[in-house]
C-alpha cells in the first residue's frame, strides 16, 4: 500500500479542522436519534403486547355475558392462592335442575378442584394473553415472545453488520427501519398468535441494525475528544424512546393500537436517504473520495471552519482528480483481507480482544435485562415503575460519557460492572423486610452502574476494531450480548425456587467481567483505526505516542499542528 496514496486523503486531519463536534456533526446527531428513539420503542414492545393481565376462571352459572373479575361468589367458587383467588382452577360444580339460582355455595365443592376452560379477564386492558387465552398452562408463550424477538436481534445483527460495513451506515439503517414498520404494522393485524411470533420475530430481524448503523453513522464523523458527547445523544434519546413506549402503552392499553401508534411514525426513516449523508469514513474506505471529500466541505462551511492550504489541497484533489489517488490502495492484496474478519482475527491480540469483548458484552446485557425484568415484580404502578426504570438511564449516560473523557472507557467498564456486581452482592444479604429503602437504593445502583457499562461497550469495541470490520464485529458482539439478555427472563423463574439466585449469577458474571476487561487496551483519545495494523498498535508504546502527539496537536494553532503532522507521518514511516 502506497504511503503517498494516503496521505492524499487525511480524514483525521480533515475532522479535527472542521471541527470534533461543531453545528454539521450536531444536526447529524439530532437527526439520526429520531429513528435511535423509534429503536428503544420497537425493543421492549414485547413487555406491553404480551405482557401480563389479571385474571381467573369463569365460573358457570355465576358469570353473565358481562363478567368482571371481581365478585362476591368467588369466595366458595374459586381456591385462594396466596392472598390472591387463583387464576386457573376452581371448585367442582354440580348443578342442581330442580333451582334455578346456579350460583349457590352449597353446589360448589371445595374438597374437589378442576382446571378452568375459560377465563374472566380485567377489562381495562388487551394483550395477547386475553386475545387467544394464553393463562395457566400455555402462558410460557408470553415469555416465549419476548425470547422469539432476541432470537430475532441475535440472527440479524450479524448480517445486518455485514450489510452495513458493504453498502453502508446509512443504506442499512433506512432499509432496516423501513422493514421494521411494515412488519411491525402487519403485525397489529396478527389473527392468531402463530402468525404473531413469526411477525415478531421478523421485525426484530428487520429492525436489529437500526441502532448499530445510527451509533456507528454518527461516531465516524466525530473527533476523538467528543466521541463520548454524541454517545450520550444516542443512548439519552434510546432511553427516552423506551420511556415513551411505556408512556403510550399507558393511554392505549389495547396491543393492537400500541403497535400502530409505534410503528407508523417510523415511516419517516424513508427520507433519510436524502436527510443525513454517508459516513465519510466508510466512504473513504470505499474509495470514494469524491463523496467524501463533499461531505466534508459542507461540514467546514456549516461549521464555519477555515481549512489550511493542505487540507484544501486534499479536497480538491478529491474533488476534481480521478479517484485512482486510492487506486492503489484498493487493488492491493492486503487491503482485501482488511474486509475479511478471519483474516483480522488470525492476530492473536485481536482474538483476544474479540473474545474479551465477547464475555464482557454477554455479562452486560444478562445484567442489564436481568435487573430490568426482576425490577417489574416491584409493587406499583407497572406503567410508572417501567417509565422509571427506563428514565435512570439518561443520568447514568450523562454521568457515563463524563467519566469516560475523564478516567477512560476501559476504567468505566471495569468500575461500573465490579459496582453492579457489589451492589446485587449487597443486596443478597439484606432482607427487604428489614431494610426496604436500603434494597432499593441498592436495586437502583446496580442498574444504574450497569447502564454505565453497556453504554460504554458499545464506544470501546467501535473504537477497538478496524473500519472495515468496526460495525461486523460490534454486531458480533451484540448477538452475544442478546444471548445474555434471552437468557435473563430465566432468572425470574430461577427466583421462585431460590430468592437469591438471580443476584447469585449476576454476581458470578459481572464481576469477573469487569476484571478480565482491563486485559485490553486503553482507547481514549485514540483516532479510529482503519486497518487491522492499526487496531493492533493500540495500546503499544509506538501506538500511543503516535496518538498522544495527535492529541496534543489538535490543542496548538493550525499551523503548527500541519508541521507536528507532518513530522508524525514522516517518522512513522
Amino acid at each position: 500500500m502506497s504511503i503517498e496514496a494516503e496521505k492524499k486523503f487525511d480524514l483525521d486531519l480533515l475532522i479535527q479542522q472542521i471541527g470534533p463536534f461543531g453545528k454539521f456533526q450536531l444536526i447529524n446527531y439530532l437527526l439520526i436519534c429520531i429513528p435511535i428513539i423509534f429503536t428503544g420503542m420497537f425493543s421492549l414492545g414485547f413487555a406491553f403486547t404480551a405482557g401480563n393481565l389479571d385474571y381467573r376462571c369463569r365460573i358457570s352459572g355465576c358469570d353473565g355475558d358481562d363478567p368482571s373479575l371481581s365478585a362476591p361468589f368467588l369466595d366458595f367458587t374459586t381456591p385462594k392462592d396466596g392472598d390472591k383467588f387463583s387464576s386457573c382452577q376452581k371448585f367442582l360444580h354440580t348443578p342442581n335442575a330442580t333451582i334455578t339460582d346456579q350460583c349457590q355455595a352449597d353446589l360448589f365443592d371445595p374438597t374437589q378442584l378442576r382446571d378452568c376452560a375459560e377465563f374472566v379477564y380485567q377489562d381495562d386492558e388487551t394483550t395477547i394473553l386475553s386475545e387467544w387465552d394464553l393463562g395457566c398452562s400455555e402462558e410460557w408463550k408470553l415469555s416465549f415472545v419476548g425470547t422469539i424477538s432476541q432470537l430475532g436481534y441475535i440472527l440479524g445483527q450479524p448480517v445486518t453488520g455485514y450489510y452495513s460495513d458493504k453498502f453502508g451506515r446509512r443504506t442499512a439503517l433506512v432499509i432496516g427501519g423501513i422493514l421494521a414498520v411494515i412488519l411491525g404494522i402487519t403485525r397489529s393485524f396478527s389473527v392468531n398468535y402463530i402468525m404473531f411470533i413469526i411477525l415478531e420475530f421478523l421485525s426484530s430481524f428487520a429492525c436489529s441494525g437500526v441502532y448499530n448503523s445510527g451509533f456507528i453513522l454518527g461516531l465516524e464523523l466525530v473527533g476523538p475528544e467528543r466521541r463520548s458527547l454524541g454517545v450520550f445523544y444516542i443512548n439519552a434519546f434510546y432511553a427516552v424512546g423506551e420511556a415513551l413506549l411505556g408512556f403510550l402503552a399507558m393511554l392505549t392499553k389495547d396491543w393492537r393500537f400500541l403497535l400502530r401508534i409505534t410503528y407508523a411514525p417510523a415511516i419517516l426513516i424513508l427520507i433519510y436517504r436524502w436527510l443525513i449523508p454517508e459516513s465519510v469514513r466508510w466512504l473513504v474506505t470505499m474509495n470514494r473520495p469524491r463523496a467524501a471529500a463533499k461531505i466534508i466541505d459542507s461540514a467546514a462551511k456549516m461549521n464555519k471552519s477555515q481549512l489550511t492550504p493542505e487540507a484544501q489541497k486534499m479536497l480538491s484533489e478529491a474533488f476534481y482528480e480521478d479517484c485512482e489517488i486510492f487506486s492503489e490502495k484498493e487493488n492491493n492484496a492486503e487491503d482485501v483481507e482488511e474486509c475479511n474478519p478471519f483474516a483480522a482475527l488470525k492476530s492473536r491480540t485481536l482474538l483476544l480482544r474479540f473474545l474479551n469483548c465477547l464475555f464482557c458484552w454477554f455479562s452486560i446485557y444478562f445484567v442489564f435485562f436481568g435487573l430490568t425484568l426482576n425490577s417489574v415484580v416491584t409493587v406499583g404502578n407497572k406503567y410508572l415503575n417501567f417509565i422509571l426504570n427506563c428514565l435512570i438511564e439518561v443520568p447514568a449516560a450523562a454521568i457515563c460519557c463524563l467519566a469516560m473523557d475523564k478516567f477512560g472507557r476501559r476504567f468505566v467498564v471495569c468500575v461500573s460492572l465490579i459496582f453492579s456486581g457489589i451492589a446485587c452482592l449487597a443486596y443478597i444479604f439484606i432482607t427487604s423486610d428489614v431494610a426496604e429503602n436500603v434494597n432499593l437504593a441498592l436495586f437502583l445502583f446496580g442498574k444504574f452502574s450497569i447502564t454505565m457499562a453497556i453504554i460504554t461497550i458499545y464506544v470501546y469495541t467501535a473504537e477497538l476494531f478496524p473500519t472495515k470490520l468496526r460495525l461486523t464485529f460490534l454486531s458480533v458482539c451484540a448477538t452475544f450480548g442478546n444471548i445474555g439478555a434471552m437468557l435473563a427472563p430465566f432468572t425470574l423463574l430461577l427466583g421462585k425456587y431460590f430468592e437469591s439466585l438471580p443476584m447469585i449469577l449476576f454476581v458470578a458474571v459481572a464481576i469477573p467481567a469487569g476484571i478480565l476487561i482491563l486485559l485490553s487496551p486503553e482507547t481514549l483519545n485514540h483516532t479510529l483505526p482503519d486497518t487491522i495494523q492499526e487496531a493492533e498498535n493500540i495500546g503499544r508504546k509506538r501506538g500511543k505516542r503516535k496518538i498522544n502527539l495527535k492529541t496534543a496537536i489538535s490543542q496548538l494553532s493550525v499551523s503548527k499542528e500541519v508541521a507536528a503532522k507532518s513530522f508524525i507521518e514522516n517518522g512513522s514511516t
